[in-house]
């Protein structure tokens, strides 16, 4: 998929937000995949809801994704973060 421009929507440097309903373990997250960058951005107590910033490509954001619905955890948004 590319834009207008003719450059890949997803690259290694992609940043992602992604927002999920309950608390994570982000060190026992990290330890299944080095190569992304997992840190908490976010976490609304209140809501129960952990809001992730997730550095990683395309293939490493799928990965997490099905890593996160395995666990049974709820998706609520995932969105790309532009500089």
């Amino acid at each position: 998929m590319t834009s207008s421009s003719s450059q890949p929507i997803f690259d290694p440097g992609t940043h992602y937000r992604i927002e999920v309903r309950g608390q994570l373990d982000v060190e026992w997250l990290q330890s299944f995949d080095r190569s992304a960058e997992i840190s908490v951005y976010e976490t609304r107590q209140i809501e129960d809801i952990t809001v992730l910033n997730v550095n990683t490509d395309q293939s490493g954001v799928v990965g997490f994704v099905r890593r996160l619905h395995g666990l049974g955890m709820t998706i609520l948004q995932v969105q790309i973060i532009t500089d």
